[in-house]
């Protein structure tokens, strides 16, 4: 009659009747290469850390891009809501004034010239939008 019990380096299961050894963690024999688990955790916290830095460098670029571009829209609505009465040319600097009751309005003179509430100085860019200077 022929011994059922396997020898101590096999990796037998019983129950599912199989050679279970390349399914455990460990090595089975003393021939076994040698299993190395990577640290998992310290390659998640340093692709948190530098994705976090990334997206947190992104978001700010973002930011100030959101800034310039409201400013550049609040500048070039309130020049063109303003007063003037001749056509601006690409490239050229533009005061805005504030004049008898609030009203706003354009000039080619410069704020040194006379004595109005300069709100300005503005230059109408090939887009035609008006970029503060």
């Amino acid at each position: 009659m022929k011994s059922s019990k396997k020898p101590d380096g096999v990796a037998w299961d019983e129950e599912s009747q199989s050679y279970i050894a390349k399914l455990l963690p460990y090595a089975t024999s003393n021939s076994s290469p040698v299993i190395h688990v990577p640290n998992v955790d310290a390659f998640k916290k340093k692709g948190v850390d530098k994705v976090s830095k990334q997206f947190q460098a992104e978001l700010e670029d973002l930011q100030s891009k959101i800034k310039a571009f409201v400013n550049l829209a609040s500048d070039t609505q309130q020049v063109y809501s303003a007063k003037f009465k001749f056509e601006p040319i690409v490239g050229e600097r533009y005061h805005l004034y504030e004049g008898k009751g609030g009203e706003q309005f354009l000039s080619l003179i410069s704020p040194d010239a006379w004595d109005k509430k300069h709100l300005g100085t503005f230059r109408l860019n090939g887009d035609y939008k008006w970029e503060r200077e």
